[in-house]
């Protein structure tokens, strides 16, 4: 069975005001002991799989600032890595780069290992933005990152971009939405910034000294973005996800033919396309497994994992980490939501998603049919506002209401 790996890299130069992702600041002596305790928890972790079918099918490295990573510290350990799980012959491998640590001899570095998607967090290329964000990259320094991945032979990387930040503007936006889709990138993550509990960013707008903008301006801003790429060549795949669609694609089905309404109104598509939906070659296949309810293990301090119907995460705390681990034992804490929770959940990533709710998978996940588990009430009128599409075998969201896909989730499931 496949599976995704992640590993949480829990080091920093600095922490950037709005990230509330676990990290430590950066020490190489510390960074040593890590990789020492992360040994043992993979082998530890590779005896509870053994025998049972999983393979790595996607790699994922993320933190944190993995490019600070040392190269042969980080090699050793995915050399053991290939030697505890089996792994399929092609692996999607994503790795996060910030780009005032990025290189030529990093990136080749990282393509001789097995590395053939980068991930640059760019964020914004508007100066006042970026210092806002205590983020520590020049704009050179992006262009600089793409140029070597182009140069290298990456064709699969990716850019991440921030929109609805402090101060940031119709203009700004614009701005940077030109400068992104000039580089191509064949992936564009495109976030709307948030306020997360404990972050500096948080406490700022407690204080009143900065303001987000509101709900409205933040999808105005993001609806932009959408219309933006879209006139560039770029094809949605998911609510924040977006590949370039020039690039092959796999087609995921066809659509739509005669809704299966279980009895209820048939909705009317007045702007929806008769043509296959298919599936960008180049969408990021671990996070797909992730909101289609695939499994995945997480590795790292405050990593978690969903293998075997079993929910977890480790420790986010880096030292109990590595003595719990230095002892023997996984630094594992069980998830305690019950199905209801799963079932949301799985509404939710699968309606943000272009290709919708796969109804055949999702009932063998949980034993139920997906029209038992939503409110008739609110699918017949979604479905007649045409702001949900029912093909039979899949069940998403018109183009026009992804953006919408958490509210419309509250209101759909039971």
């Amino acid at each position: 069975m496949p599976f995704g790996l992640y590993l949480h890299f829990p080091f920093c130069r600095h922490k950037c005001g709005y990230c509330d992702f676990y990290k430590e600041h950066y020490d190489s002596l510390l960074e040593s002991r890590f990789y020492d305790a992360l040994c043992i928890e993979s082998e530890l972790a590779a005896q509870t799989l053994h025998d049972r079918g999983y393979r790595i099918a996607t790699l994922y490295i993320g933190g944190g600032t993995p490019s600070l990573t040392t190269l042969d510290r980080f090699r050793a350990w995915l050399e053991k890595v290939y030697r505890l799980f089996p792994h399929e012959e092609e692996i999607e491998f994503s790795f996060e780069i910030n780009p005032e640590s990025c290189s030529r001899g990093l990136l080749q570095a990282l393509l001789e290992i097995g590395v053939n998607r980068p991930v640059f967090g760019v964020q914004s290329f508007d100066s006042g933005l970026l210092k806002l964000l205590s983020r520590k990259h020049e704009l050179q320094q992006v262009h600089e990152a793409v140029y070597l991945a182009n140069a290298l032979g990456y064709d699969n990387y990716g850019c991440d971009l921030l929109y609805a930040m402090p101060g940031q503007t119709g203009k700004m936006l614009s701005s940077d939405l030109d400068q992104m889709t000039d580089l191509g990138p064949p992936h564009i993550s495109f976030y709307q910034l948030t306020a997360e509990e404990g972050t500096e960013l948080d406490r700022m707008v407690k204080r009143g000294k900065v303001k987000l903008p509101d709900l409205d301006f933040a999808q105005t801003l993001y609806s932009a973005g959408y219309e933006h790429f879209k006139a560039r060549g770029y094809e949605r795949y998911e609510v924040c996800s977006f590949v370039r669609a020039d690039q092959a694609t796999e087609d995921v089905g066809q659509e739509p033919r005669a809704p299966a309404t279980n009895g209820r109104t048939a909705g009317v598509l007045p702007y929806e396309s008769k043509a296959p939906r298919r599936l960008p070659a180049h969408a990021c296949r671990h996070n797909l497994n992730y909101w289609t309810g695939g499994e995945y293990l997480g590795l790292g301090p405050a990593a978690h994992s969903f293998i075997d119907g079993r929910r977890f995460s480790n420790v986010a705390n880096l030292y109990e980490y590595m003595e719990t681990l230095e002892h023997g034992r996984r630094p594992t804490i069980e998830d305690r939501s019950g199905e209801k929770e799963r079932i949301f959940e799985a509404i939710m990533l699968g309606l943000r998603t272009a290709r919708g709710i796969d109804r055949a998978s999702f009932e063998r996940r949980f034993h139920r049919p997906l029209s038992d588990l939503l409110d008739p009430s609110q699918y017949d009128l979604l479905l007649n506002s045409g702001h949900l599409v029912d093909t039979g075998d899949f069940l998403r969201l018109s183009d026009e209401a992804l953006i919408l896909a958490d509210e419309i989730t509250q209101r759909l499931a039971k």
